[in-house]
């Protein structure tokens, strides 16, 4: 794949070592100065805000701009924030509202960020090695979901809050200067003649090829917004399930969890090889279908062993997921629509997470029975497969005219296949 891409992935995995730091450094340092879960608590919820606000926006971006230059700026944009706070920090200052604001504008440049990295790979790796190098990203990101908060807990035990967002400034720093070093040849978007479309005509030309021009995309958009959906009927009362059903102990439950590392790494390890061998579409259908059986056994199983091994094998089917469709749509996506694409595509399958977080804890206190709702978030995933499988995505994706060739118009072929996130 190149040495770029390589030194692509190692800015990739050092940004999101950064992004965990802060990601638990914030949080712990509220609850320091507070002592209140619910303080502790907006800090999620005020990182979760730019994603709705910034997704269509940040895909414009990507698509205007020359996207290297992006990742680079956005790089140095979150050590210049982190940096404030570890100052603010330093002085002494008790204050929340820095914090807050940190954590916002930290969090407002993900959905910015993440359009334009998903359309600059396209532009350094030959489509026919799209499916592995997502793979190597999706693996580094996983280990980092791993290492990153056990790295954040360590720091702020041995070094203290100000040093480690300074640590967290600095691969941010390292991410950038890695980005810089990427020779960069033109690509789709910087060889367009300059658009005079306004923001709202770009945004709404993206969801017109999502779910008027692309019947694939809108298939993948709207199974991900879905099994996103039954996901987090779970996913939200999973720690009150282990907690109160099972009544294991914090020491136990962090060894279940730890299995959802591990499979989501195994997962992401096989999927290039996946991807390379299977249409991407029905690999979504596979995993989805496989999903909603394996979540099934979550009902009968008591061992803590075994539920973490399920757990585990979830976590390796849904890793495997995003790897088949960012290679999916990174192919047949026109490139001068790729970062609008990528933005729309991800803020739908993320619009359905809070209100099925939101619906799983009243159903929890309504009913104060979790079995129900793992069979109606087992269900509901069994169902999309099927609906999936009746969907356009169940066609190869061989008739489709690859993004960025010179037949490419902006809707690719009915026979393609696609997902969203």
């Amino acid at each position: 794949m190149g040495s770029r891409y390589y030194t692509l992935l190692t800015a990739y995995i050092t940004s999101s070592l950064g992004n965990w730091l802060y990601r638990l450094a914030l949080p712990l340092l509220v609850l320091k100065l507070t002592g209140s879960a619910l303080s502790t608590g907006a800090v999620y919820a005020i990182e979760y805000i730019p994603f709705l606000l910034l997704s269509l926006p940040g895909g414009v971006f990507a698509d205007r701009f020359d996207r290297r230059r992006m990742l680079v700026l956005g790089d140095l944009t979150a050590a210049v924030i982190a940096t404030g706070l570890a100052l603010v920090v330093s002085a002494g200052s008790h204050a929340l509202w820095p914090i807050y604001l940190t954590a916002f504008l930290l969090a407002c440049v993900e959905p910015v960020y993440h359009p334009a990295f998903q359309s600059f790979l396209p532009e350094i790796v030959p489509a026919g090695r799209l499916g592995p190098a997502n793979s190597w990203m999706q693996s580094g990101d996983n280990i980092m979901s791993m290492i990153g908060p056990a790295a954040a807990g360590g720091l702020v035990m041995f070094l203290g809050y100000e040093t480690t967002i300074y640590v967290n400034a600095a691969t941010f720093i390292v991410s950038a200067g890695a980005i810089l070093l990427i020779r960069h040849t033109p690509a789709g978007n910087e060889r367009q003649p300059q658009r005079k479309a306004t923001f709202g005509q770009d945004i709404r030309v993206a969801l017109s090829y999502v779910f008027r021009r692309n019947r694939v995309l809108a298939a993948g958009s709207l199974m991900f917004t879905g099994t996103n959906f039954a996901i987090w009927l779970i996913q939200a009362n999973f720690l009150f399930y282990l907690t109160t059903y099972r009544h294991l102990s914090p020491r136990v439950i962090g060894v279940v969890l730890a299995a959802q590392g591990v499979g989501a790494v195994l997962g992401a390890a096989v999927a290039g090889r996946l991807v390379q061998r299977f249409p991407p579409g029905r690999i979504l259908i596979a995993t989805t279908a496989l999903a909603g059986l394996g979540t099934l056994l979550l009902i009968p199983l008591r061992s803590p062993l075994a539920i973490g091994v399920v757990w585990g094998l979830l976590y390796a089917l849904g890793s495997i997921n995003p790897v088949a469709w960012f290679t999916l749509r990174q192919k047949i996506v026109p490139r001068e629509l790729l970062g609008r694409v990528v933005a729309t595509t991800r803020m739908l399958a993320f619009a359905s997470i809070p209100v099925s977080a939101l619906l799983a804890g009243a159903l929890e206190s309504a009913f104060h029975d979790m079995y129900l709702i793992i069979a109606a978030g087992a269900v509901l995933r069994l169902a999309i497969a099927g609906l999936a499988y009746l969907s356009p995505l169940r066609t190869p994706v061989d008739g489709v005219v690859e993004a960025g060739s010179a037949g490419a118009g902006p809707a690719a072929g009915p026979a393609g296949a696609e997902q969203a996130s």
